[in-house]
């Protein structure tokens, strides 16, 4: 497994230092650092890019076994805040990708993740979004490490609920 987190971690870190030299370049508030939980980005930590009303997404997420990466675009689009020309209204369309890797399987998903949303827009440069909506599977592709002892319950729900809670913080 490590193997296969490697490059995907170095494209990762040459993203970001693209994206914080872009920053230093061209000015603030056109990026936005997230941290939030949710189905299937799992506790995870983003950035964000603003053109306009329109953002792209990159988050990472974890929990022990579990791995994604979740690539978004979101489209404001009605509302009014006091503290962002941003409306706080949202939709969300994006690619996930989610891994669980046991001692028995590895577990393999891709989704398509379509969102509704609202920012609680608390200053400035922070605020809170809430966001709720639906996960289509696209491919599920699962490893076969050992076989278990235990029972396995495998349900396949091709259509799930996908929430999520997060904080915000415009650079």
């Amino acid at each position: 497994m490590k193997g296969k987190v490697k490059p995907f971690s170095f494209i990762l870190i040459v993203v970001a230092f693209s994206i914080a030299y872009n920053h230093l370049v061209f000015g603030q508030e056109k990026f936005n650092i997230s941290a939030g939980v949710g189905m299937p980005e799992l506790i995870n930590i983003g950035l964000r890019y603003q053109l306009d009303q329109c953002q792209i997404g990159l988050s990472l997420g974890l929990l022990p076994d579990d791995f994604s990466v979740c690539g978004d675009v979101y489209y404001h689009f009605a509302g009014l805040s006091e503290f962002s020309c941003r409306r706080p209204w949202y939709g969300r369309i994006g690619l996930n990708y989610l891994r669980e890797d046991t001692d028995y399987y590895i577990d393999k998903y891709l989704y398509l993740n379509i969102r509704l949303g609202r920012d609680f827009n608390i200053s400035n440069k922070f605020g809170i979004e809430l966001e709720g909506g639906v996960l289509i599977q696209i491919r599920n592709e699962v490893i076969m490490k050992k076989p278990s002892s235990n029972w396995l319950l495998d349900l396949e729900f091709p259509v799930l609920p996908s929430p999520g809670i997060g904080l915000f913080y415009r650079l």
